[in-house]
């Protein structure tokens, strides 16, 4: 189940967006590609399952959202069903402390969900970076 959420900093107004969990397959090149939600956009996607799930997440450091992959799955479900009431074993590596963390960068402190006490803003560094869902799906 996907959500969307809305982050601000309480002093100067920069925003940015964060989303997911969303899921994905891998075309047959191995290309990350949208499931679709809740149901696959295109045969291609049903035929092949689903891959994983991956959420727009915010990098302190870098600064940037982006596509980072929480998990893939060892046997992809033709059905977010089977995913989302947890009957799907996740690859060895997404098992592991700190799979999760910035491609760019490697931070594993990254942010989807709202902020309980907010971080400083990286670009005033002055005020807090508050947020707050904008929808869920």
């Amino acid at each position: 189940m996907g959500a969307s959420y809305i982050h601000e900093c309480d002093k100067c107004g920069y925003t940015f967006h964060t989303s997911g969990s969303w899921e994905f397959y891998r075309n047959r090149e191995g290309k990350l590609i949208k499931f679709g939600h809740p149901i696959p956009i295109s045969e291609e996607a049903k035929t092949l399952g689903i891959k994983g799930l991956y959420g727009e997440m915010y990098c302190y450091i870098c600064d940037k959202v982006r596509r980072i992959i929480l998990a893939e799955f060892k046997n992809p479900p033709n059905d977010s069903i089977s995913m989302w009431m947890g009957r799907c074993e996740p690859e060895e590596k997404y098992k592991k402390e700190g799979a999760i963390k910035c491609t760019k960068c490697g931070n594993e402190n990254l942010i989807l969900e709202m902020e309980k006490e907010g971080i400083f803003c990286p670009r005033c560094k002055e005020g807090k970076i508050k947020g707050r869902l904008e929808w869920i799906s």
